[in-house]
């Protein structure tokens, strides 16, 4: 079998013929036309299992009235900055130039990267490109569906497929926007996909794509073995990704624990006298609350000297401040760098613990309790592709669901650990 040149490129496999295998829920394909519909590739509104249902009867119509949904026909090729968005991605991922795709798609999570490498391996090229439009939700967007025939590298014949792009305006230009999390934008793309003219398009492809499948053994066979060579290779480099993690953290560690020795040895904190009696405020200013007064000769630790005339002191297990002016340096010693004080600590929890779970609302109909993930994916401390990874979910694991979230995430339990994974993972 032919590989790219380029080991290290990517395509994003959620965007192209192989989710026709089922693989996933991120494009229009034959066997799941009514999910498609309801959800988008590029959006991942697949999180919902039963956007189908929201989609045609919405119980969220107040929400989805925020954007009015136009009765427009498609469009064929009808915008050239759009179709060169569209030309320009295909490209990249054709030539696996991750910086191209990279730079025009917003919101990759990285198992889905990790995908894309595997994918690379099997397709060669995109042909017969034919992009339709139907208006955003917001100015200067688009609900792009797009027809592209993927060429396999074992493969004689191009095989059909189509896909949903929400394609936005940015100060750059048009970009493809895979990371929405406002929910009139996400009830409206379910809305207009579910028009007679989309479901028409989709019918098309899925009729041509099931006869060709269908009346070929050979290449049912091939999509099956591609399957589950993209299974294998994508939990191998899970696995790996995961273990050069580990070893980078610990790297990490113990570079920060030697950085800590070397403040350790250099910070030094003075003992200072009052010189008279003034008053202990809680900040470093003259109309922050008094705290109390000192008594003349009175000794505290000074903890900083400030460039604003003002001294950081332990004052009662916490910090205070005083005027420096009133205070003379009696004594010096050399302490560990990096010790919070006690207010320090408590000011830094709660910010810690205000931001956690203040990213989306709890989507109260979304199924919850045991279920399967559909393939493999991090668990992350937050609802971001940025958090902390705490654990690695193989695909046919099950995992304990907290809560679901309009965004696309989910809360949930896995091996004594609780984050977030993105609900499209979660299986039926």
């Amino acid at each position: 079998m032919k590989k790219k040149k380029n080991p290290n490129s990517w395509r994003n496999e959620k965007k192209d013929i192989f989710a026709i295998l089922g693989d996933n829920k991120r494009l229009l394909m034959p066997a799941m036309l009514i999910v498609a519909v309801g959800l988008t590739v590029v959006i991942a509104l697949s999180a919902n299992h039963r956007a189908v249902e929201m989609a045609q009867t919405p119980s969220d119509a107040d929400v989805a009235a925020t954007y009015e949904i136009p009765d427009v026909a498609l469009e064929e090729n009808a915008y050239p900055d759009v179709n060169a968005l569209i030309e320009t991605y295909y490209t990249a991922m054709a030539n696996g130039d991750s910086d191209t795709l990279a730079r025009i798609y917003v919101g990759l999570e990285e198992t889905e990267v990790l995908k894309a490498v595997a994918t690379a391996e099997y397709i060669e090229d995109y042909e017969n490109i034919v992009v339709y439009t139907k208006p955003g939700p917001v100015a200067g967007s688009y609900i792009a569906y797009v027809y592209n025939e993927v060429k396999f590298y074992d493969y004689s014949k191009p095989v059909p497929g189509l896909e949903t792009l929400y394609i936005c305006t940015n100060d750059e230009g048009l970009y493809i926007n895979g990371d929405i999390a406002d929910e009139n934008e996400l009830e409206y793309i379910k809305t207009i996909s579910v028009q007679e003219d989309v479901i028409d398009l989709n019918n098309r492809v899925a009729s041509s794509y099931n006869e060709m499948v269908n009346a070929d053994e050979e290449l049912a066979e091939f999509l099956t073995k591609m399957r589950t060579g993209l299974q294998v290779s994508v939990g191998e480099a899970l696995a790996s990704s995961e273990a050069s993690s580990e070893a980078s953290s610990e790297e990490d560690e113990v570079a920060a624990e030697a950085t800590t020795e070397e403040q350790k040895e250099t910070v030094t904190v003075h003992t200072i006298r009052a010189t008279d009696v003034v008053n202990i405020r809680s900040s470093d200013s003259e109309t922050a609350d008094v705290l109390d007064k000192t008594t003349k000769g009175q000794e505290f630790k000074q903890l900083e000297a400030l460039a604003n005339g003002w001294s950081k002191i332990e004052y009662k297990g916490g910090v205070a401040y005083v005027k420096t002016e009133y205070f003379e340096v009696i004594d010096e010693q050399v302490v560990e760098a990096g010790t919070d004080s006690a207010d320090d600590k408590d000011d830094k929890t709660a910010t810690d613990e205000t931001g956690a779970d203040n990213k989306a609302n709890k989507d109260t109909s979304a199924k919850t309790g045991k279920m399967q993930v559909n393939d493999s994916v991090r668990l992350r401390k937050e609802q971001s592709t940025d958090s902390d990874v705490l654990a690695m979910v193989y695909s046919g694991s099950t995992v304990n669901v907290i809560e679901q979230y309009s965004n696309g995430w989910a809360k949930v339990e896995y091996n004594g650990s609780t984050g977030y994974i993105k609900s499209e993972f979660l299986g039926d």
